[in-house]
């Protein structure tokens, strides 16, 4: 199954988003990440993170900002589509 999700994610200067968008493409299933900084502040930038893949985990997800000192506000969207 495919699925997408859209998440507001709130994260420190450090790291960098690229290297956000770099771990989560190392979880299995993720084939596309996205990232828009939303608003930035002195310390924190709000992020909408858009991952796309194939029987992705939330769980795993979550996890994986959270090693990179990331926060998830909140899911604004999912999308699951059956694949042919």
């Amino acid at each position: 199954m495919k699925v997408e999700f859209l998440l507001d994610v709130l994260k420190p200067h450090q790291p960098d988003s690229y290297i956000v968008a770099k771990e989560l493409m190392k979880i299995t299933g993720v084939s596309r990440v996205s990232i828009r900084v939303d608003e930035l502040d002195q310390k924190t930038a709000s992020l909408h993170i858009h991952i796309v893949g194939n029987n992705l985990s939330l769980e795993e997800i979550t996890e994986t900002l959270g090693t990179n000192n990331c926060a998830l506000h909140s899911v604004d969207e999912v999308i699951c589509e059956e694949m042919d």
